[in-house]
């Protein structure tokens, strides 16, 4: 830049300068609307539940023995304060008990008529899901015979895996799961 007196053309040399080497903004991202989950294992099957669903994650309780009810009522058990019936999802679906580790948890549910518990293998955290990624279990390669089992309607992509989403309140108004007394 020549030597000048003039303010505006040095401000017009700043300019030019900066232009030069400014590194851009990025450019303008699309926002993806996403929703909460929490990835989890049934009889080794990976599957999904909404984070809005489930009101705790606990460790599986000591729970009192129904007499009279099918294999895959766990039991009762004091929860939070509340009497709360416990389910293995695994013994329902698959008539497989769920193998006791200290990966097991119970999740509560959080829209239920009676409070609920839901006893899996393990839970492996929450995910981001994107809205819009879901479709119908009949259309899927892999989880397709899920879609015979109460409880489960679609599955979504996370991380280029499909996996099954499960509903607790269409699980908890099936016929198979209201029918729990032997």
């Amino acid at each position: 830049m020549q030597y000048t007196e003039d303010v505006f053309d040095y401000l017009g040399w700043i300019v030019s300068q900066v232009d030069q080497h400014a590194v851009g903004l990025p450019r303008n991202e699309e926002h993806v609307r996403t929703w909460q989950a929490i990835l989890f294992a049934v009889n080794g099957r990976r599957m999904l539940v909404a984070l809005d669903d489930v009101r705790a994650i606990l460790a599986p309780p000591r729970t009192v023995v129904l007499p009279g009810a099918r294999k895959w009522v766990t039991g009762l058990a004091n929860l939070r304060g509340e009497l709360t019936g416990v389910y293995d999802l695994s013994r329902f679906w698959f008539d497989v008990p769920t193998s006791a580790s200290r990966h097991s948890v119970v999740f509560l549910a959080r829209h239920s008529a009676a409070p609920s518990a839901f006893l899996v293998e393990r839970s492996h955290g929450i995910r981001q899901v994107a809205h819009g990624d879901e479709r119908p279990l009949d259309e899927s390669d892999r989880n397709r015979d899920l879609a015979a089992l109460p409880g489960f309607s679609e599955e979504v992509r996370v991380n280029e895996e499909w996996l099954p989403i499960l509903e607790f309140r269409s699980l908890l108004a099936s016929d198979g799961f209201l029918n729990a007394v032997a």
